[in-house]
């Protein structure tokens, strides 16, 4: 009796049956964007400038540029209006008593989704704003300068990566004491000791200048050098410092100034000396 048209029983079916069968693809694809956000460590230490201007950004952002950057080719929400939320066996629109609450799970599905996007936005900023400097560290054993120069590399410096020869050292009980949770920030990477030439090749194949910190008869003195943007900068082993088949492929060798007695310094400390050095030119231009 009410003045209104309704959607067709067995079209409104088919929408439902649509639904419910991509439904566990979605959210197959929902957990996955989930664990993928989980390990970039999206959580806790945003602080409160960066989601500001993520926020900013995401209002600048049409819908529909949001909808083609992400591929979304599926009818994302349902809504059952106010008078036609009746039971199940009386609502000619609603056709099963299961329907409704199929419906409902739909929009909070859909909030989630909206959650997602925020992240996602979030972590382009972060990833965004990290600075083309890659430290490695594969050559170094000591587990307090591993996880001093991940806390270096990302409480200050905000690098695209750290490599170590093993990843699995982020599990290390000293190492994450150490770490203040750095390295769920600051992305891992794993160069075990005979594939760093190979590591280094390939940087070199895109873009990335290679340059060792390390005292040698051609060395260049750290205040002296203009770092490229791109820089790969390796460190050498405690003792030994950088292998020799691996400073022939380099492209440079940079040194620390040092007027003391004693001309050595700890690895973490030189590590940390060189980048800021490199951060500092950044900022300069």
């Amino acid at each position: 009796e009410l003045d209104f048209e309704c959607v067709p029983t067995s079209l409104m079916e088919q929408v439902i049956n649509f639904l419910n069968v991509v439904r566990e693809d979605l959210r197959s694809s929902m957990a996955k964007d989930a664990m993928a956000l989980k390990n970039e460590s999206l959580r806790m230490d945003l602080d409160a400038k960066m989601i500001e201007n993520s926020v900013n950004r995401e209002k600048k952002i049409s819908l529909k540029q949001l909808s083609e950057d992400l591929s979304w080719d599926f009818q994302r929400k349902i809504t059952v209006a106010k008078d036609e939320r009746l039971d199940a066996n009386t609502n000619p629109l609603i056709g099963e008593k299961g329907s409704l609450r199929t419906l409902l799970e739909m929009e909070n599905e859909d909030e989630l989704l909206q959650k997602l996007v925020q992240s996602r936005i979030a972590l382009r900023s972060i990833r965004a704003n990290r600075q083309q400097f890659i430290l490695v560290a594969s050559f170094l054993d000591r587990i307090p300068n591993l996880a001093g120069l991940a806390r270096t590399c990302e409480v200050v410096f905000k690098a695209t990566g750290l490599a170590v020869a093993d990843a699995n050292i982020v599990h290390d009980k000293q190492f994450q004491l150490i770490s203040v949770t750095a390295e769920k920030w600051v992305p891992i990477i794993e160069v075990p000791v005979n594939t760093v030439r190979v590591f280094l090749e390939k940087k070199k194949q895109e873009g990335f200048s290679v340059l060792g910190l390390e005292q040698t008869a051609n060395s260049i003195s750290l205040d002296r050098y203009n770092f490229p943007r791109k820089t790969v900068l390796v460190l050498g082993r405690e003792k030994e410092g950088i292998p020799v088949d691996i400073i022939h492929i380099l492209d440079a060798c940079v040194e620390i100034p040092q007027l003391g007695v004693v001309r050595s310094l700890n690895v973490h400390v030189s590590g940390a000396i060189a980048l800021w050095e490199y951060t500092r030119q950044q900022r300069s231009q």
